[in-house]
C-alpha cells in the first residue's frame, strides 16, 4: 500500500508539472546471491547505506559462458525505506562482463552494469568466490556491492 501512495504521488506531481529538476540519490549497497540461482539468473539481497535498510536485485542475464561479455535481459531492484515503503524499479537492459576470470579455481569477477527503468543506474562488482573441491572447482559463495543511481 505504501509503495502505491509513493507511485501515486510521483504521477501526481509530475503531472503537475513540477518546476524542479529531477535529483538523482545514489546508494551504495552490498549483497549476497540466494536461490534461484542459475547460470542465467543472479538474485542477491544485502544492505543499503543512509535511509534504506534492505536492497535486494534480481539480474536476469545470457550465461556468463557465451563470452567475456553478456547481455542483460531483464530483472528488478527494490530498496526498503525505513519507513517500511518499498521503491522499485524494472531493469531494462545493461551488460555484465568479465574482469578476472578465476584463473587455477581462484575467485571470478565481473563488472555489472544495468540500465533501470526511468533512467536510474546499477553499477556494480560480482564476485564468484571459488574452492576446489574433490578436484572440482566449485563456486561456493557469490556477493555484490555496487552503487544503485536513482532518479527520482
Amino acid at each position: 500500500m505504501r509503495r502505491l501512495t509513493l507511485l501515486l504521488a510521483a504521477v501526481a506531481l509530475a503531472g503537475a508539472g513540477v518546476a524542479s529538476a529531477a535529483t538523482r540519490t545514489d546508494v551504495r549497497v552490498v549483497g549476497t546471491e540466494v536461490p534461484p540461482i542459475t547460470s542465467s539468473l543472479g538474485t542477491f539481497v544485502g544492505a543499503a547505506e543512509g535511509p534504506y535498510g534492505g536492497f535486494g536485485i534480481q539480474i536476469e542475464h545470457q550465461p556468463l559462458r557465451t563470452g567475456p561479455t553478456v547481455a542483460v535481459t531483464g530483472g528488478s531492484l527494490w530498496l526498503a525505506l525505513g519507513t517500511g515503503a518499498t521503491l522499485h524499479a524494472a531493469v531494462a537492459g545493461g551488460s555484465v562482463t568479465v574482469v578476472a576470470p578465476g584463473v587455477r579455481c581462484t575467485n571470478q569477477v565481473y563488472a555489472v552494469h544495468v540500465q533501470l527503468a526511468g533512467g536510474s543506474t546499477f553499477e556494480g562488482r560480482l564476485v564468484h568466490r571459488r574452492r576446489s573441491f574433490f578436484g572440482r572447482c566449485t563456486i561456493y559463495a557469490a556477493t555484490i556491492t555496487g552503487r544503485a543511481s536513482l532518479a527520482l
